[in-house]
């Protein structure tokens, strides 16, 4: 009978050993999720922005080349974003055309054609294009808008050189907001 108040002391210990393991686990986890938590703050209250794009190169003179591209904007935050305001820089000394699905003060599209943008004029550089959102206000919290399908064409005679850069600016974000990435193309 002395043997049983021993065996029982030692399945107390094993049963305190499996119960101390548990709660570091417990804890761990907890500490993960906090984690977690944190990095989630830390993305929110942020816009995200990037380019995507596709080119069109043609090995005939005269010919045209083209870039398509759209400006995808994520809002990751949980309040609505408001005047939502994009500025496009092209840097380039060769020749090009620019297009794209906006509405100008001058031109008004039909309203069979969904257009979200208007085209802001200015006489400050004729390399940089401003853009309105147009569209549903505000921008919704996790909610994504687009510009889609913007072109940039140019003539195959001479080598060439494009870099486009974005901006978003909003009343949230009156400082500015640099899209992550930027189309870049050169040809020989």
């Amino acid at each position: 009978m002395n043997e049983l108040p021993s065996i029982i002391e030692e399945k107390i210990q094993e049963l305190d050993l499996q119960r101390e393991a548990f709660i570091s686990k417990i804890k761990r986890m907890m500490d993960n999720n906090r984690t977690s938590d944190q990095q989630a703050v830390e993305m929110e209250g942020k816009l995200l922005a990037y380019f995507s794009y596709s080119c069109n190169m043609v090995g005939l003179k005269d010919e045209d080349n083209l870039i398509v591209g759209s400006l995808t904007i994520h809002n990751h935050t949980s309040k609505p974003v408001n005047q939502v305001s994009i500025g496009l820089i092209i840097e380039t000394e060769n020749e090009y055309q620019f297009s794209g699905k906006y509405v100008t003060e001058n031109n008004q599209m039909s309203q069979f054609t969904p257009v979200n943008w208007k085209r802001m004029l200015s006489d400050e550089d004729s390399h940089t294009y401003w853009f309105q959102w147009i569209g549903d206000e505000p921008m919704h919290p996790f909610s994504t808008i687009s510009f889609s399908d913007f072109s940039i064409s140019w003539k195959n005679n001479n080598p060439f050189y494009c870099s486009i850069k974005g901006f978003i600016y909003t009343d949230e974000t009156r400082s500015g907001v640099q899209v992550n990435n930027k189309i870049s193309i050169q040809v020989s």
